[in-house]
């Protein structure tokens, strides 16, 4: 185990900037390298090297829930915004010299070079042929969904796919976003075909959760969803995407990849997302709850898990997911004592919150009760309670109840932790303080069924087509579940059967939502509130969001500062379509374009992007 730790460390130094010089001066560098590639367990520890990337500070399952996501309309930080961290959520994007913006992207990157110095160096391995291409198309899976993840933050990144030598340069120019696109279906493709099978992957790694092949046929999917909204909203709309008209090299082209139009791509996503519920060796949890019950052995090793970033005892120690989602002493952990300040740094926002009860038979409140009667405090949807920590909590320290939102006159104190609900998804018993070992979904089979019913209702032409039945028939298998996640009988929320969409518009905008119940807290909120368009941004979350702002409930009351005072400063959310485009990347960080010599600090920053 020591020797494969290591083997970890060596790699990890290849794989910052420093790589080139390092090879460059040290032939005791080079045997090394070698030496890294000459067993089975080496390149076993390699993959765990490139799987712990996922992990770092500002990414998955640590500070990029807060610092990300909080530019979605979804979630929003415990308390006022400051300087660029405010205007982020104001203009749902991330500037150029944010801090966390810089080192997020440096950090995905390592996680591309991790990979790179694996499938690099798999060339001149003395170890079995078989073994090596499993390995490496594990390696390509990895780089495929980090690059995934770069593209949609950025769109023209560096398309690195080889580590850089002695002689090589580690300044790259920003490739298209298209042509990263396809870099990243070409390692799925290589993945699904060569990856290893859900029965020789546990075998391999038992207890370990390592993706199959299947995985890679499923992100595929994913990204044939995200093709397909972004030219559903510019052929529509040609002024609705980040693609410059007047830039022929900027322009969506996708034919590299099968890809034509819209239509396509949602054929695809289609046609990829129903393989891997027909044929998958996956299938949905029969209670939703159990997903985020973190209590049983069985609860990391469920059947709809399709990628997941593990944080058992027995894979690594912990995540902060509980850390920033929770309030202090949260009932069912064991955190009885010691504080921590950073606890719930990020929480569903009221809007969010309140759209949920709203669409799912939620409750209002009453006066008579000493509650708010202009709002809803409680939801018969099952999802709602599994996802949210609201109305009140135990505390472990004290075994005294906790009232938090929403509970009569709480708009604000300075104790912002009543202002807002929590999540509840990453709560574990064993948390305490610091670390926590729920585990982070990058992807589960229920999201399949959500790109099933996305891309069916994108196809659809008229009400009450075969696509558009289609849609409902995947949408409906997920409310049944949901329906069914109780202790006794059944849920009559959350369903469809009584409510009319008056065209395909309102179906996708629906789905589109369905997205937002299902999978709150799980890391998608800002990539899934950018995809589809300036336009659906502005109407879906920037209108309703500034609506909401004008609530009662969201005044002063008495001489307490409101909520909209407090977090926004009584601005508002643009709803300019034209100024809305400026928000559907984040900024090129300014520290890489600034130390690339390969990128033009400004020529090269995103087309539209917030001064």
């Amino acid at each position: 185990m020591e020797k494969n730790r290591i083997i970890i460390l060596c790699l990890s130094a290849l794989c910052f900037s420093g790589c080139a010089d390092f090879l460059a001066e040290s032939s005791d560098a080079m045997l090394t390298w070698e030496m890294a590639f000459d067993t089975p367990e080496k390149l076993e520890a390699q993959i765990y090297g490139i799987v712990d990337a996922f992990d770092q500070s500002d990414l998955f399952t640590q500070s990029m829930q807060e610092y990300l996501h909080s530019a979605s309309g979804i979630i929003i930080w415990k308390a006022q915004r400051l300087a660029d961290q405010w205007l982020d959520g104001l203009y749902f994007t991330k500037y150029s010299a944010d801090p966390k913006n810089s080192t997020r992207y440096a950090q995905l990157y390592t996680g591309v070079n991790r990979c790179n110095s694996l499938l690099d160096g798999l060339a001149s391995s003395p170890v079995d042929d078989d073994f090596k291409q499993e390995i490496g198309a594990e390696a390509k899976f990895y780089r495929a969904v980090f690059y995934y993840t770069l593209v949609r933050l950025y769109g023209d990144v560096p398309l690195i796919v080889k580590s850089p030598d002695a002689s090589g340069t580690l300044n790259n120019p920003r490739t298209a976003y298209y042509k990263v696109y396809e870099q990243i279906i070409r390692d799925l493709n290589d993945a699904e075909e060569m990856m290893r099978d859900k029965i020789r992957a546990e075998q391999m790694a038992p207890g370990k959760g390592r993706p199959c092949n299947w995985a890679a046929t499923a992100f595929k999917a994913s990204v044939y969803m995200t093709i397909g909204s972004l030219l559903s909203s510019y052929e529509a709309d040609p002024s609705d995407q980040f693609f410059d008209e007047t830039n022929p090299s900027r322009l969506p082209d996708f034919s590299a990849i099968g890809i034509t139009g819209a239509d396509s791509a949602w054929n695809l996503a289609y046609e990829t997302s129903e393989k891997v519920i027909n044929y998958g060796p996956y299938s949905l949890v029969p209670d939703y709850r159990t997903l985020f019950r973190w209590t049983e052995e069985s609860d990391w090793y469920l059947p709809e898990r399709i990628f997941v970033i593990q944080n058992t005892v027995s894979v690594k120690s912990g995540n902060k997911l509980a850390l920033y989602s929770l309030p202090q002493y949260c009932e069912g952990t064991s955190q009885k004592e010691i504080e921590n300040g950073n606890d719930g740094r990020y929480r569903p926002s009221r809007f969010f919150f309140q759209k949920f009860a709203a669409d799912n038979g939620g409750v209002k409140g009453t006066a008579a009760t000493g509650e708010d009667n202009d709002i809803y405090v409680s939801c018969p949807d099952p999802r709602f309670d599994a996802t949210f920590i609201h109305t009140s909590y135990i505390s472990e320290k004290n075994q005294k109840k906790q009232t938090i939102y929403p509970y009569y006159n709480r708009i604000y104190t300075n104790d912002s932790g009543i202002a807002y609900p929590y999540f509840k998804k990453y709560r574990d018993p064993r948390f305490n303080v610091n670390t926590g070992y729920a585990d982070f979904y990058m992807m589960r089979l229920a999201e399949m069924y959500l790109i099933s019913a996305e891309a069916s209702a994108s196809l659809s032409e008229s009400r009450g087509d075969v696509w558009w039945n289609r849609a409902l028939d995947r949408i409906e298998t997920l409310h049944a579940r949901a329906r069914a996640s109780v202790d006794k009988g059944t849920a009559f929320s959350p369903s469809w059967k009584d409510r009319e969409f008056g065209s395909t518009e309102d179906l996708v905008n629906a789905i589109m939502w369905e997205r937002f119940y299902e999978m709150s807290g799980e890391g998608h909120e800002y990539f899934d509130t950018h995809r589809r368009g300036a336009r659906w941004l502005v109407e879906q979350i920037a209108r309703p969001l500034n609506e909401h702002l004008h609530q009662v409930e969201q005044g002063p009351k008495g001489d307490v500062p409101g909520v909209w005072a407090y977090t926004y400063l009584n601005h508002e959310f643009t709803t300019s379509v034209q100024d809305m485009r400026k928000s559907l990347l984040c900024a090129f960080p300014y520290v890489e374009a600034t130390y690339n010599s390969a990128i033009d600090p400004v020529k090269d920053q995103n087309d539209f992007f917030w001064q």
